[in-house]
């Protein structure tokens, strides 16, 4: 098995960047993953005390799809983030307070009147806002991803699952990997403890290129088990570097 793909999401919920390599540290999320959010006008997020805080706090895929179509560029550095939509690029430097007002306006725009504002980015440094509070890389695998588009009848993009490492390999069975709670995965020299697998939601609807609804892969996946399980979250027990092309193994 290898890694195949690597991805990262700024800000949750708003579009996808694809990664060649990425250094992780124990105990971590993936660097720059979720490192934002855009809160809604009936948060409970607190600026003045930030701290991770459940999804429902902010705007998210599952109830405003166009979210996902953004094509997404990030700065970890400079802090710059470019974000480019059906054609337009807008640049917006998220360590000043325009820049961030100017990002949440448009993420306003985009939540139309299923939220309401006023809206903010929000930010608790060094926590990622993860759906769940671990702070766990997720796992996910392009032979279950092949499976369930086979039973949806489409090919599904993996931007739909917002994974952090894809793996494949001729020997990588579909779905082996909801059977690794507890095991040990190494990527190149870097060393996770599978912990559990993903259960999903509505936001596997949205079509990352289009922004719409469709191909809903929740019913296929129903139907194979009694949850909508994809993907799993995975703790970093030893730093380093993962790069695409690592070789993947599964220990006990």
């Amino acid at each position: 098995m290898h890694l195949a793909a690597i991805y990262r999401h700024p800000v949750k919920s708003l579009g996808s960047e694809s990664l060649q390599h990425v250094m992780l540290t124990a105990g971590k999320a993936l660097p720059g993953d979720r490192a934002y959010a855009i809160a809604h006008g009936e948060t409970r997020f607190d600026p003045d005390v930030p701290g991770w805080a459940e999804c429902g706090n902010f705007l998210r895929i599952a109830n405003i799809p166009a979210l996902a179509r953004p094509a997404i560029a990030y700065d970890p550095d400079t802090r710059l983030l470019s974000l480019t939509d059906e054609g337009v690029c807008a640049r917006y430097d998220l360590s000043t307070e325009e820049g961030c007002t100017a990002l949440a306006a448009w993420a306003g725009t985009a939540a139309g009147s299923i939220r309401p504002g006023p809206y903010f980015v929000a930010e608790a440094p060094g926590v990622a806002m993860t759906d769940a509070g671990d702070q766990s890389p997720s796992i996910m695998s392009l032979a279950s991803l092949r499976d369930l588009s086979e039973r949806v009848g489409v090919s599904l993009d993996p931007r739909r699952f917002r994974g952090n490492l894809w793996i494949d390999g001729d020997d990588l069975e579909p779905w082996a990997e909801l059977e690794w709670t507890g095991r040990t995965l190494a990527v190149g020299r870097v060393d996770f403890v599978v912990t559990e697998p993903i259960e999903r939601c509505l936001a596997t609807a949205a079509n990352p290129e289009t922004g719409n609804r469709s191909d809903n892969p929740l019913p296929a996946l129903k139907s194979r088990s009694n949850d909508p399980l994809f993907g799993m979250l995975a703790d970093v027990r030893k730093s380093g570097t993962v790069a695409v092309g690592d070789a993947v193994t599964v220990g006990e």
